[in-house]
């Protein structure tokens, strides 16, 4: 994949049913040199390696306890897992998180110790209360956050993803929200290297996080 395929890669494929597509094509697509070209491009990772790192987001977060959260601050020297997305969410979310919960379940050493955060992109929806309760029932180390919106679309346009959409009101209030569905994973070096597209399996994680833990990733210009 050649360097500017990577850097628009994030948001070529950003939001979170036309992720599922792209990748989708990407996979019918590629020939088997094609494949084997993206393979040793991404350095045996699961993920998409870009051609250059993205910084951990500095807007004001909050977490699910009412707290001011900083981001780099908190997970500095530490691998973390971020995610965007809803708790009304029928696919994506449910299924990265009940994956990632799954794998840390497994995992020993300092990989176990992945932190996942999950962004909250529904702010009417998701009160503090309603996203707890939902990540609780995957793993109670999952950290939620919310973020004013107009400050959450200005971090989503420096990590290059595009903004959310809130769809039209359904005829019961219901509504659905178009988000990334990529996970972002920040690596010890307080970078991301590396994103990983929807439906990369518990077993690529199991293989992944340990890798991320350690690896040593070239110096990059941005």
């Amino acid at each position: 994949m050649a360097e500017h395929d990577r850097r628009s890669f994030l948001r070529a494929s950003g939001l979170a049913a036309l992720g599922v597509a792209a990748g989708a094509g990407l996979v019918t697509a590629c020939s088997d040199d094609d494949t084997a070209a993206l393979d040793d491009d991404n350095l045996g990772f699961a993920g998409t390696v870009l051609g250059y790192p993205v910084a951990k987001p500095t807007i004001a977060f909050t977490d699910t306890s009412g707290a001011p959260y900083d981001v780099a601050a908190e997970t500095v020297g530490k691998l973390t897992l971020m995610l965007f997305g809803y708790t009304s969410c029928p696919d994506v979310c449910p299924v990265h998180l009940s994956i990632l919960a799954d794998t840390l379940a497994d995992l020993t050493g300092p990989a176990s110790k992945t932190n996942v955060i999950f962004v909250g992109v529904d702010t009417k929806r998701d009160t503090p209360e309603v996203m707890r309760t939902y990540l609780d029932k995957r793993n109670p180390d999952f950290v939620g956050l919310s973020a004013d919106p107009a400050q959450l679309d200005e971090a989503l346009a420096a990590m290059q993803l595009p903004s959310i959409i809130i769809g039209e009101p359904r005829e019961d209030g219901s509504y659905v929200v178009e988000h990334p569905s990529q996970i972002l994973a920040f690596t010890p070096d307080n970078e991301c290297h590396i994103v990983y597209p929807f439906g990369v399996r518990k077993a690529a994680w199991l293989k992944d996080l340990p890798r991320l833990v350690d690896y040593e990733w070239p110096v990059t210009t941005r």
